[in-house]
């Protein structure tokens, strides 16, 4: 059983709906830290995803992607070190026995690769969270072929902004995932 954060709102569709922010952490080696989880209802059905979370009450995106990047990794932020949002996304999803929709807003944060610490976790993100690393774009243009990453289209993204260009607008995903 879930714990009381997975209670989403019902939204106007008739869909639990959350706001939600998520950080693109990069590396000084151009390395990207994904997280690996399952569902909470099938263990052996897992995906990679960047670190965030749904927004608290009276909580900005920015203000969500900075307290989500500590408490799943540790790493401290201000509102002023991220970029973006570089990717706004409209997501329904498959998750713990229903269809959910969250809506999103990734941001980028440019960090050293440090050692993570998991001591923030909540005890959904105990049981659910199996593993973070570090990903060259590359791993992951070839990880997508035999594994689930989502946003799908963020190891492309990762290539273009790495190669300078642009992050200056917010790339639009509107996608219905089986995940």
């Amino acid at each position: 059983m879930l714990e009381k954060e997975y209670e989403w709102p019902i939204g106007a569709d008739g869909l639990p709906t959350r706001d939600a922010a998520r950080v693109i952490l990069i590396d000084e080696a151009e390395r990207v830290l994904l997280v690996r989880g399952h569902d909470a209802n099938d263990s052996d059905h897992s995906w990679w995803f960047t670190v965030g979370g749904g927004l608290e009450a009276g909580e900005s995106h920015r203000e969500a992607a900075v307290r989500e990047c500590l408490e799943e990794t540790g790493i401290r932020l201000n509102t002023a070190e991220l970029e973006g949002p570089v990717i706004c996304r409209d997501a329904k999803m498959f998750f713990a026995d229903r269809t959910r929709r969250q809506i999103e807003q990734f941001f980028i944060a440019r960090v050293d690769a440090v050692k993570l610490d998991y001591s923030r976790w909540s005890n959904d993100e105990r049981r659910l969270l199996d593993e973070m690393r570090w990903f060259e774009v590359e791993e992951l243009l070839e990880l997508r072929e035999e594994a689930s990453i989502f946003p799908r289209q963020l190891p492309d993204l990762l290539v273009k902004w790495r190669d300078n260009e642009g992050t200056q607008s917010c790339v639009k995903i509107d996608e219905y995932n089986e995940t």
